[in-house]
Formats: C-alpha cells, sequence, structure tokens
C-alpha cells in the first residue's frame, strides 16, 4: 500500500507553488535593492533600485521600503528575506563564541550605542559567527506584514557565496562586491578565509585604495592575483575603467547576493 497525496491535491499545490514569489529587500543607508524571484525557478520578476545621497536614518529607509513595496504584486510572495549592509559586523570564531558577549565583540571594531541591538549569523562552513547591528524598525514592519521572514548581514551571504564557488586547496580567491557607497571586500585561499571587510567610499579613488590597502594586508595576494567583483547594479563604467589601469587580472559577474 502507498502512502501519499491524491493526484488532485499535488497538481493543486504545485499551481499554488508556480504561482508564489520569493521577496528579497537588501538595504543600507545607501541604498534599497528589491527583487521579487519566481519561488519555482529563482527567475527574476520585478526589481527596483533606489539610491541615498548624505546620511539616511533607518526611519527614512523603512519609508522608502513602504512607498516601494506598493508597486509590488505581493499578495504570492511565499519567502521574505531581508539583507543589511553596513559596517557594524564582526566575525568570531565557534570556540571563543558566547551569545551574551554579543554587543561587546562588535565594540572591538565598530561604535556601538547604548540602544544599538545584535544579531547573529551562523557561518557553519568557517565554523564562525557573523554579529551585527540590524535595523529594528525594518524587522518589525515586516513581522507586522509578512508574519515571519528570514534575514542576515550581507557579508554572510557574500561569505557563503564565495565559499561555495572555491574548487581548489591552494588558490587565492578575492571577490569585492561593489554596492552604492560600499565596498565589500572578501579573500580566501583554498577554504581558508583570510579576509573580510565592508568599506564606506565615494569616489572611484577610495575603491582602488580600499583594495590595495587589503592587498597590502593579505600577503598572500600579489600582482597575479585575479579579482572578480561581483555586481548587483552595474558598475559605472568610468570606475571600472579607472580600476582596470592599476589591476591587471579582473572579472565582472553579474549576481544577486541572495
Amino acid at each position: 500500500m502507498e502512502i501519499g497525496q491524491q493526484p488532485m491535491m499535488q497538481s493543486q499545490e504545485n499551481k499554488i507553488l508556480n504561482k508564489s514569489s520569493t521577496l528579497i529587500i537588501s538595504v543600507s543607508l545607501q541604498e534599497l535593492n528589491i527583487y521579487l524571484l519566481s519561488s519555482t525557478d529563482n527567475e527574476l520578476k520585478q526589481s527596483l533600485n533606489t539610491q541615498f545621497s548624505g546620511n539616511n536614518s533607518t526611519d527614512i529607509l523603512l519609508d522608502n521600503i513602504k512607498k516601494s513595496l506598493l508597486d509590488f504584486n505581493i499578495k504570492n510572495v511565499l519567502d521574505v528575506k531581508l539583507i543589511v549592509n553596513n559596517k557594524l559586523s564582526v566575525l568570531v570564531p565557534d570556540e571563543i563564541f558566547n551569545k551574551k558577549l554579543s554587543i561587546e565583540y562588535l565594540k572591538y571594531n565598530s561604535e556601538i550605542f547604548n540602544n544599538d541591538t545584535s544579531e547573529v549569523d551562523d557561518l557553519t562552513e568557517l565554523n564562525a559567527k557573523n554579529i551585527y547591528v540590524p535595523y529594528i524598525n525594518i524587522n518589525n514592519y515586516l513581522i507586522d506584514i509578512f508574519g515571519s521572514f528570514e534575514f542576515y548581514h550581507y557579508s554572510t551571504l557574500f561569505i557563503k557565496k564565495v565559499y561555495k564557488k572555491i574548487d581548489c586547496q591552494n588558490c587565492i580567491s578575492f571577490y569585492a562586491s561593489i554596492n552604492h557607497n560600499l565596498l565589500n571586500l572578501v579573500i580566501f585561499k583554498g577554504k581558508k578565509l583570510y579576509y573580510s571587510n565592508t568599506f564606506e567610499y565615494q569616489t572611484k579613488e577610495d575603491l582602488l585604495y580600499y583594495i590595495l590597502f587589503a592587498t597590502k594586508q593579505v600577503k598572500v595576494v600579489n600582482s597575479q592575483t585575479k579579482i572578480t567583483f561581483l555586481r548587483e547594479n552595474k558598475l559605472k563604467s568610468v570606475e571600472f575603467e579607472y580600476l582596470r589601469k592599476f589591476i591587471k587580472h579582473i572579472e565582472v559577474t553579474d549576481e544577486i547576493i541572495n
């Protein structure tokens, strides 16, 4: 005797799944990206990019999210993911991690205020935790609208994506992700993480400076190392051509961190 769903029930569930969508909201204080993807094949249905100038608050960011979602069909959204990109994060090895001290770890490399809270992402690939400051008002809004959702720090997903791409034991994998006014850098030797950091930049000269700064800090990087740029929004040609003058081996790929 076989136990399972009746064909009619399976067909109905497949129709529901085929129509459903995944909503990804990627935010920083300088930029808002919203992607609506098909839940079955990850095909991009709709996207929006909004860039901000000057110093913004999370309240302004939340207002923009509310307005922007009005243009999206969220009735069929099955999964929701929030991705926060900021400089307020730190990696801590599992062996020394203590959840009660999460906010204390952040104080070593970030400016933390008394009312700041922390969240923790698991990086099982590295036996480490990524501790960061979330945007609580945005979390609360998404709970009110969708009930439940996943949320991560951008660097967590960036590191995981790069880790999956590595298929060698000793090669150097140098990846850069350029968003509006934020540069994320990750460097691996084989499957070992050597470097991860996020920088705020304003000019193409800033981009070059931070890349060279990371190269100088990580001794395994040399002039023959290829740097792969992941870009969710097209890197301005003027920036790319400028970097090419000083960096010999460059590869650019358009990918969504999700």
